[in-house]
Protein backbone atom coordinates (compact mmCIF):
# COMPACT_ATOMS: atom_id res chain seq x y z
CA UNK A 1 0.00 0.00 0.00
CA UNK A 2 2.01 2.91 -1.30
CA UNK A 3 2.18 5.95 0.95
CA UNK A 4 0.36 4.34 3.86
CA UNK A 5 2.09 3.62 7.15
CA UNK A 6 2.00 -0.03 8.22
CA UNK A 7 -0.63 0.89 10.82
CA UNK A 8 -2.83 2.57 8.21
CA UNK A 9 -2.42 -0.37 5.84
CA UNK A 10 -3.37 -2.83 8.57
CA UNK A 11 -6.44 -0.82 9.53
CA UNK A 12 -7.61 -0.77 5.90
CA UNK A 13 -7.21 -4.53 5.74
CA UNK A 14 -9.08 -4.97 9.03
CA UNK A 15 -11.93 -2.85 7.70
CA UNK A 16 -12.01 -4.96 4.53
CA UNK A 17 -12.29 -8.07 6.72
CA UNK A 18 -14.97 -6.48 8.93
CA UNK A 19 -12.72 -6.56 12.00
CA UNK A 20 -12.41 -3.80 14.57
CA UNK A 21 -8.98 -4.79 15.80
CA UNK A 22 -6.11 -7.25 15.67
CA UNK A 23 -3.57 -8.71 18.10
CA UNK A 24 0.07 -8.94 16.96
CA UNK A 25 2.39 -11.02 19.17
CA UNK A 26 6.14 -11.39 18.63
CA UNK A 27 6.09 -15.11 17.83
CA UNK A 28 5.97 -17.38 14.83
CA UNK A 29 3.84 -20.47 14.21
CA UNK A 30 6.24 -22.46 16.40
CA UNK A 31 5.79 -19.89 19.21
CA UNK A 32 9.52 -19.35 19.46
CA UNK A 33 11.02 -16.21 20.94
CA UNK A 34 13.59 -15.87 18.16
CA UNK A 35 11.76 -15.81 14.88
CA UNK A 36 12.66 -15.62 11.18
CA UNK A 37 12.48 -12.28 9.32
CA UNK A 38 9.19 -13.14 7.59
CA UNK A 39 7.52 -13.54 11.00
CA UNK A 40 8.72 -10.17 12.37
CA UNK A 41 5.22 -8.73 12.09
CA UNK A 42 5.49 -6.75 15.31
CA UNK A 43 8.68 -5.03 14.12
CA UNK A 44 7.19 -4.30 10.70
CA UNK A 45 4.05 -2.79 12.22
CA UNK A 46 5.56 -0.84 15.11
CA UNK A 47 9.31 -0.52 14.57
CA UNK A 48 9.98 -2.37 17.85
CA UNK A 49 12.79 -4.89 17.38
CA UNK A 50 12.86 -6.53 20.82
CA UNK A 51 12.46 -10.27 21.22
CA UNK A 52 9.24 -10.11 23.25
CA UNK A 53 6.15 -7.94 23.02
CA UNK A 54 2.66 -7.63 21.60
CA UNK A 55 0.72 -4.93 19.79
CA UNK A 56 -3.03 -4.53 19.89
CA UNK A 57 -4.60 -2.38 17.20
CA UNK A 58 -8.16 -1.11 16.99
CA UNK A 59 -9.56 1.28 14.43
CA UNK A 60 -9.00 4.24 16.78
CA UNK A 61 -6.19 3.18 19.12
CA UNK A 62 -3.06 1.07 19.15
CA UNK A 63 -0.70 -0.02 21.90
CA UNK A 64 2.56 -1.93 22.24
CA UNK A 65 2.97 -4.06 25.35
CA UNK A 66 6.47 -4.91 26.60
CA UNK A 67 8.04 -6.00 29.86
CA UNK A 68 10.58 -4.01 31.86
CA UNK A 69 13.55 -5.22 29.80
CA UNK A 70 12.38 -3.17 26.85
CA UNK A 71 11.17 0.08 28.42
CA UNK A 72 13.97 2.23 26.99
CA UNK A 73 14.18 0.41 23.66
CA UNK A 74 10.47 0.62 22.89
CA UNK A 75 10.46 4.35 23.68
CA UNK A 76 13.14 4.99 21.05
CA UNK A 77 11.88 2.62 18.35
CA UNK A 78 8.11 3.12 18.37
CA UNK A 79 6.26 6.21 17.11
CA UNK A 80 4.29 7.30 20.15
CA UNK A 81 2.03 9.40 17.93
CA UNK A 82 0.70 6.10 16.55
CA UNK A 83 1.14 3.68 19.46
CA UNK A 84 0.67 3.90 23.20
CA UNK A 85 3.48 2.20 25.13
CA UNK A 86 2.25 -0.10 27.89
CA UNK A 87 4.04 -2.23 30.47
CA UNK A 88 2.69 -5.70 30.00
CA UNK A 89 2.67 -6.51 33.74
CA UNK A 90 1.22 -3.21 35.00
CA UNK A 91 -1.39 -2.97 32.25
CA UNK A 92 -1.80 -6.28 30.44
CA UNK A 93 -3.25 -6.37 26.95
CA UNK A 94 -6.40 -8.03 28.27
CA UNK A 95 -7.26 -5.01 30.41
CA UNK A 96 -6.48 -2.66 27.54
CA UNK A 97 -8.73 -4.66 25.21
CA UNK A 98 -11.58 -4.58 27.72
CA UNK A 99 -11.20 -0.82 28.14
CA UNK A 100 -10.70 0.00 24.47
CA UNK A 101 -12.77 -2.37 22.34
CA UNK A 102 -16.18 -0.92 21.56
CA UNK A 103 -19.36 -2.87 22.31
CA UNK A 104 -20.06 -5.24 19.44
CA UNK A 105 -16.42 -5.01 18.32
CA UNK A 106 -14.67 -7.92 16.66
CA UNK A 107 -10.97 -8.28 17.44
CA UNK A 108 -9.03 -10.73 15.31
CA UNK A 109 -6.11 -12.99 16.06
CA UNK A 110 -3.98 -15.45 14.11
CA UNK A 111 -4.67 -18.83 15.75
CA UNK A 112 -1.19 -20.08 14.76
CA UNK A 113 0.38 -17.45 17.01
CA UNK A 114 -1.53 -17.87 20.30
CA UNK A 115 -1.76 -20.61 22.91
CA UNK A 116 -5.11 -21.99 24.00
CA UNK A 117 -4.64 -20.24 27.34
CA UNK A 118 -3.92 -16.91 25.58
CA UNK A 119 -7.05 -17.29 23.47
CA UNK A 120 -9.15 -17.98 26.56
CA UNK A 121 -7.90 -14.82 28.32
CA UNK A 122 -8.21 -12.67 25.19
CA UNK A 123 -11.71 -13.98 24.52
CA UNK A 124 -12.75 -13.15 28.09
CA UNK A 125 -11.33 -9.64 27.67
CA UNK A 126 -13.26 -9.09 24.44
CA UNK A 127 -16.44 -10.46 26.00
CA UNK A 128 -16.02 -8.14 29.00
CA UNK A 129 -16.19 -5.27 26.48
CA UNK A 130 -19.30 -6.83 24.90
CA UNK A 131 -17.10 -7.74 21.95
CA UNK A 132 -15.86 -10.90 20.30
CA UNK A 133 -12.47 -12.51 19.68
CA UNK A 134 -12.31 -13.88 16.12
CA UNK A 135 -9.77 -16.31 14.63
CA UNK A 136 -8.79 -15.04 11.19
CA UNK A 137 -7.97 -17.03 8.11
CA UNK A 138 -4.66 -15.68 6.88
CA UNK A 139 -2.80 -13.07 8.90
CA UNK A 140 -3.93 -9.59 7.77
CA UNK A 141 -0.39 -8.25 8.18
CA UNK A 142 0.83 -10.75 5.60
CA UNK A 143 -1.78 -9.35 3.20
CA UNK A 144 -0.41 -5.79 3.43
CA UNK A 145 3.32 -6.33 4.10
CA UNK A 146 4.28 -6.05 0.45
CA UNK A 147 8.04 -6.56 0.86
CA UNK A 148 7.79 -9.34 3.44
CA UNK A 149 10.90 -11.56 3.25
Amino acid sequence: MTGATPLEALRRELKRRELDGFIVPHVDAFRGEYIPPNAERLAWLTGFSGSAGTAVVTMDDAAVFVDGRYTLQVATEVDTEQFQIRHLIDEPQTGWITGTLKAGGRIGYDAWLHSINDVKKLSEAAQAADGELVAVEGNPIDAVWTDQP
